[in-house]
């Protein structure tokens, strides 16, 4: 049986976790991240902006996602910040 796809929002979720994994091991911790939104359009490439310190902090939360200001759809929102949305599963 073929693995099942991932849901995008599981996708670019995971893309920036890779993104923050692969700059801490290189050396690259920027103060502000761009980021890509993680709503649940499979077609939507915008880029989301956060501190550091903020996106690590919404990482420990689980089951939470960092959306575009506006991207939350019918997304339960658990928390906000400068152009970004926090949202819960």
């Amino acid at each position: 049986m073929p693995p099942t796809p991932a849901e995008p929002d599981d996708l670019f979720r995971e893309i920036n976790d890779r993104i923050i994994e692969l700059g801490e091991r290189f050396g690259l911790r920027e103060e502000r991240l761009e980021l890509i939104c993680e709503c649940e359009d499979p077609s939507c490439t915008e880029r989301v902006g956060i501190a550091h310190a903020e996106f690590a902090e919404l990482r420990t939360a689980h089951g939470s996602r960092l959306v575009a200001d506006g991207h939350e759809h019918s997304a339960r929102i658990v928390g906000h910040g400068d152009g970004y949305v926090v949202v819960g599963d």
